[in-house]
């Protein structure tokens, strides 16, 4: 490699002042993709019918806290009032019934998520759970039989006691379904939430990945075309050279072809790499220097093959155009919390060369760029491609910083 092309690593502040346009969020093309839904979320559209051990306790919970309040509300009648308040064998009886009810809500749970009132089938389940109603009816009148004599017996026959009792048992049957059906649509709602968001990550994950792979073969084919190019003017130890750099380069993507980020020293590790290869063709025709700032850690995360397309364009379009020698730079600093990345080039600048804006998507390289961006932080970058105040162009990317 050409000392006049050896990249320089140094700490240099880096002014941040320039303001960075914000890309918008720009439609990615659809990427086929096979999703994998969990297990857990198998069955979708369907109500879970079961009943956890902690909602056990709290319809016990719930049961005993009504059986108080009717007490209370006997209690407090009777102060205003010429009747004595409950005594034991009220208390007995009203909180035996209500530990009975608490007994049955399972049951009522369960009969709910399995006929349950939606849209072509309600009348039928109405009618069903009407009768669901009249047995647990009966239910509560046999168990005040079977209780009868430990809670000290009950007065009239029991033709008398179901009837007296009917109103409010069904009353409680209808309550509790209600509350069941509310339970187990607010579950579907979260389990459909929850699927989507599963959903939405696959989605984005296999666009990610679609993009990324357009770099691959966009790189590629610009390196063995270089090689070709050497080939046929008889340049063969440099085009074994590049071909060499190459092999190294497919080795470092393919390190974190599962990753959308990576450690920054990984990132200009890439591009050095591909900068080696770039330095077999121009020779001394190209000059590069990579400055990190002091308060930049190498640790910190950013997107994978996020400079590579950058300075592909500077050499491409600044470079290239030149019949003398050619500067890269490549500046890393932190602002306001952002990492900024910032490629420059001395070509003839964006519009000479034909190097639109990047909202302009001309390009694999850049258009490839700004989707990632704007799928991996939405709104939370910057990506801008300029005239530079001398001359070139500057490509400048700004992302959140996250320390690894």
């Amino acid at each position: 490699m050409s000392p006049a092309f050896a990249p320089v690593l140094e700490p240099a502040p880096v002014d941040a002042s320039p303001a960075l346009s914000s890309a918008d969020d720009s439609a990615a093309s659809t990427a086929p993709a096979s999703y994998s839904a969990s297990a857990s979320s198998a069955a979708a559209g369907r109500v879970r019918a079961g009943v956890r051990w902690g909602e056990l306790g709290l319809m016990f919970g719930a049961w005993t806290l009504v059986g108080v309040f009717a007490l209370t509300q006997g209690w407090l009648g009777s102060l205003v009032g010429d009747r004595a308040g409950p005594g034991a064998k009220e208390v007995a009886w009203t909180m035996e019934s209500m530990w009975l009810w608490a007994a049955f809500t399972p049951a009522m749970f369960w009969l709910s998520a399995r006929w349950p009132l939606e849209r072509g089938q309600r009348a039928p389940n109405l009618a069903l759970h009407a009768a669901f109603a009249l047995g647990f009816a009966v239910l509560d009148v046999g168990a005040d039989v079977v209780l009868g004599p430990l809670l000290g017996g009950f007065r009239g026959t029991l033709a008398q006691r179901f009837f007296a009792k009917l109103f409010i048992n069904v009353f409680s049957y209808a309550a509790v379904v209600a509350i069941a059906h509310a339970v187990q649509y607010y579950r579907a709602l979260n389990e459909r939430r929850e699927r989507e968001a599963v959903l939405e990550r696959q989605l984005l994950q296999a666009r990610l990945q679609a993009l990324e792979m357009q770099i691959h073969p966009h790189f590629l084919f610009n390196t063995l075309h270089a090689v070709a190019s050497l080939i046929r003017v008889k340049e063969d130890q440099s085009a074994i050279k590049m071909l060499v750099g190459l092999s190294d380069l497919l080795r470092l993507a393919l390190r974190n072809r599962d990753a959308q980020e990576v450690p920054l020293r990984d990132e200009l590790d890439f591009v050095r790499h591909y900068l080696s290869v770039e330095g077999i063709r121009f020779q001394d025709r190209l000059k590069v220097r990579i400055s990190v700032a002091p308060d930049v850690s190498l640790d910190t995360r950013v997107p994978h093959l996020i400079l590579q397309p950058l300075v592909e364009n500077a050499i491409r379009h600044g470079v290239e155009k030149r019949a003398a020698a050619g500067n890269v730079r490549v500046d890393v600093a932190r602002a306001d919390g952002m990492l900024r990345l910032t490629v420059t080039d001395d070509g003839p600048g964006p519009k000479a060369s034909g190097n639109v804006n990047v909202n302009g998507r001309r390009g694999v390289g850049l258009a490839n760029t700004r989707e990632r961006l704007a799928h991996l932080y939405g709104s939370r970058h910057a990506f801008d491609l300029a005239a530079g105040p001398d001359g070139g162009a500057v490509a400048t990317v700004a992302v959140p910083v996250e320390d690894a």
